[in-house]
């Protein structure tokens, strides 16, 4: 059992430099086009894995308590680079440890580490900005599936994500599935849908796989909770009056005796209606759906929080769309006849709200919104031999297509550590200049950090790192090394690309994380310390 412990310098400083690197020598070897795998036992069973973000949240504790404080630093960074990106944790955890190992000779040297730290943050943001300073956009298609194969390094599913994304743009819906074969399958589907289908199988009957479905229907959206056929008669009589043929009512609920009345035979013979709820999995869900089908639709919602009820229908609450369709677990509709305007003006809401969200659920619910109001799905079905490798090839397209969403709001950078290593030769004369120890140090780290990432990429194919760098520095700014085809070469030009904003945020958390682990002078050490699978 561990002993609590309260232990300072310099032991404080030796152990989560141990921990620090424990868990960079897991993740490192990933980096790269020609990566090492690392084995994680999970659940009982061995994984090959060759994706930092998933290497550390599978080491749940180092056995050294004191090292182990160090690995969870970093692995709480990693795992936040992870879900927020998708893509860069090797290249964090290269970062992370090449900082926090220069700013330890820099503190034995004199430094103080609160300086230290502050001039490391002073000029996290200059470098960041020459990193943006250097992006552009992304070019079509080919490059699409250029800067997916640099995220994937799998060429069939760079093919399929490059043009899934393409074809949906930025915010279009992409639902990644397991397949039953051994490639990927993929399909588009014109319109939006929900979670929440048909509410009787008897509405589907006589329909081609299940799937119901109208041409011109009238749509009525409400939160009431349907108990009595009473209920439903003003509907159905105005329905009737006004000569809807095909309606598709949207409800929180409806009952077995409810259901009666839009399935009794004489009417269905008149008006063909499928009756859907919607799936709500977060406070406000349903709200939200309601809203944003009004808006592609035209329709007013009736809700029975503002006091209304079915009594209360008017012609003016339908909305129409051109063709509906649902099955048991899925409803949704292509050409909403929603006003254009309101409809351009919602987009332009979420892209905002998109853009500045910090919380990855709240990021991902708006960007769900934002490919429905698009009208536009795609579907990635994901095949493999064994159930554990088609797990890993949709973990590895979900984190593809996030990179590929980033890509489209800031633009690309040179790939392949090239765009970091510009940075260093500027660091190294600004430092120079410097006559305050502090920030001539924080300099001195960062052009260190700078040719960290391609320095491990080219270990990583087997090439001698310095031999590389020192051919590379006879060529111009855009040149880099192709490590698959043994030569160098302008990575721009080659299509070896990285998400601009992907790389800013794993320098600016690799920094800031390790600026703030060199400020740590003691660790306190528990007895049973908490155990969490998530960090």
């Amino acid at each position: 059992m561990p002993v609590p412990k309260v232990i300072h310098q310099p032991r404080t400083q030796q152990a989560l430099k141990r921990g620090i690197s424990t868990l960079v020598n897991a993740i490192a070897p990933t980096l790269g086009p020609t990566p090492r795998p690392s084995i994680a036992r999970n659940q009982g069973k061995f994984e090959l894995l060759d994706d930092g973000g998933l290497i550390a949240r599978r080491i749940i504790a180092l056995p050294e308590q004191e090292d182990d404080v160090g690995a969870m630093l970093l692995r709480q960074v990693l795992w936040a680079v992870h879900q927020h990106v998708g893509d860069g944790a090797a290249t964090t955890a290269v970062l992370y440890e090449k900082i926090y190992s220069e700013g330890l000779r820099y503190i034995a040297a004199g430094a103080d580490p609160m300086r230290l730290r502050v001039r490391l943050m002073e000029l996290l943001p200059i470098v960041s900005q020459r990193l943006l300073a250097a992006a552009r956009p992304l070019r079509g298609e080919a490059e699409l599936k250029a800067l997916a194969f640099s995220v994937c390094y799998d060429e069939e599913m760079a093919e399929v994500l490059g043009e899934v994304i393409d074809t949906i743009g930025q915010y279009g819906q992409v639902d990644v599935r397991a397949g039953h074969g051994r490639g990927l399958e993929y399909t588009y589907v014109e319109g939006s849908y929900w979670r929440g289908g048909a509410q009787s199988k008897e509405m589907l009957r006589g329909f081609q796989r299940g799937v119901a479905e109208l041409q011109d229907a009238a749509i009525l959206v409400t939160d009431m909770e349907i108990e009595e056929p009473r209920e439903l008669v003003p509907l159905m009589s105005l329905a009737l009056r006004r000569g809807i043929a095909n309606l598709l009512l949207v409800v929180a609920s409806i009952s077995e005796t409810g259901l009666s009345v839009v399935l009794d035979k004489r009417l269905r013979d008149k008006i063909q209606t499928i009756v859907v709820k919607i799936d709500a999995y977060h406070p406000g869900d349903l709200s939200i759906a309601q809203a944003d089908i009004a808006l592609l639709t035209g329709a007013r919602p009736l809700l029975q929080k503002a006091g209304e009820s079915l009594e209360q229908v008017r012609e003016s609450d339908f909305g129409e769309a051109r063709w509906v369709w649902a099955d048991d677990k899925n409803f949704g509709f292509a050409s909403g006849k929603g006003d254009p305007r309101q409809l351009r003006e919602g987009v332009r809401s979420l892209r905002k709200a998109y853009a500045s969200a910090e919380d990855d659920d709240d990021r991902r619910r708006t960007l769900e919104r934002l490919g429905r109001l698009n009208g536009g799905l795609a579907t990635v079905y994901v095949g493999g031999i064994a159930e554990d490798e088609i797990r890993q090839r949709k973990e590895t397209a979900e984190r593809t297509i996030r990179a590929l969403r980033r890509a489209a709001d800031l633009g690309v950078i040179p790939g392949g550590g090239v765009a970091l290593l510009r940075g260093r030769d500027w660091l190294l004369a600004e430092a120079e200049a410097e006559t305050d120890m502090e920030s001539r140090a924080a300099r001195l780290i960062m052009a260190k950090a700078a040719e960290a990432p391609i320095r491990q990429l080219l270990e990583n194919a087997g090439y001698d790192p310095s031999e590389v760098l020192a051919q590379l520095g006879n060529c111009g700014a855009a040149a880099g090394f192709d490590v698959m085809r043994d030569e160098i070469i302008d990575v721009a030009t080659a299509g070896i690309l990285d998400v601009a904003q992907v790389q800013v945020e794993v320098l600016q958390r690799a920094v800031s994380s390790a600026a703030l682990a060199l400020t740590i002078d003691v660790l306190v050490l528990h007895r049973e310390p908490e155990t969490m699978t998530d960090p």
